[in-house]
């Protein structure tokens, strides 16, 4: 079975209060197992030798009022096999934190800081998630899901993982509605984050449009397809 490699980021908008995650790997369909938000509560990304199981975990301790540190703690003991196991952890507040086991494999690296996670394993460079954590820091002046994307991309331009990356996933939760306001996947790619890119330079302009049909469907524009009236 081949040994698949992920890097990502949980992020927190300081001005809006949204939360989101970006995670790449060189397994299909990363976007299904490692990312997880619940608006108003926290992100919580689990990896390295994935258990989705562990996500519901953390929620459930921010949910209860706990912080990023202590989702983490509760993951830990509740995980039959911590060593394997790569978390972290952004809740609403923007505390973070996060936890890499003994075993995590290859050169892996981790980096936390007010209203950011990163963490890698299989990385060409241990630097990767420092470097990517630091430039989500600085760029306040994009869009969360724009914030994101530029910051994994830093990590893709200095060699991003050791095998090649063929998924990725975006995820933006607003404060304001219970459900994904981006939720963008790439299952198998030989250029996920370009393809990513482009299903976000389309999306973006329809966004706002997906939150008015749910929340109020009689203001909806219309869809503009054929038999729309």
């Amino acid at each position: 079975m081949k040994i698949t490699s992920t890097f990502s980021i949980a992020g927190r908008c300081e001005s809006t209060n949204a939360l989101g995650a970006i995670v790449t790997s060189s397994s299909p369909a990363v976007g299904a197992r490692c990312p997880w938000i619940k608006s108003n509560v926290g992100i919580v990304l689990t990896q390295n030798v994935t258990d989705p199981r562990l996500a519901d975990i953390g929620l459930s301790t921010l949910e209860q009022g706990y912080n990023a540190q202590a989702a983490i703690r509760t993951m830990k003991t509740a995980s039959d096999f911590p060593e394997f196991r790569q978390l972290a952890v952004v809740d609403s507040h923007g505390e973070a934190s996060v936890f890499t086991g003994e075993k995590a494999l290859g050169i892996h690296g981790e980096f936390f800081a007010n209203n950011v996670a990163c963490i890698g394993n299989l990385l060409s460079d241990a630097v990767i998630p420092t470097a990517m954590g630091n430039y989500f820091i600085k760029r306040t002046d994009l869009s969360l899901a724009d914030r994101l994307i530029a910051s994994l991309e830093v990590g893709f331009d200095l060699g991003g993982e050791l095998d090649q990356e063929r998924s990725i996933a975006l995820l933006v939760y607003l404060p304001d509605i219970p459900f994904a306001y981006i939720d963008l996947r790439v299952d198998d790619s030989d250029h996920p984050l370009k393809d990513l890119k482009k299903l976000w330079d389309i999306y973006k302009h329809q966004a706002e449009d997906y939150k008015t049909r749910a929340i109020q469907p009689e203001q909806a524009p219309s869809y503009g397809v054929i038999g729309d009236k």
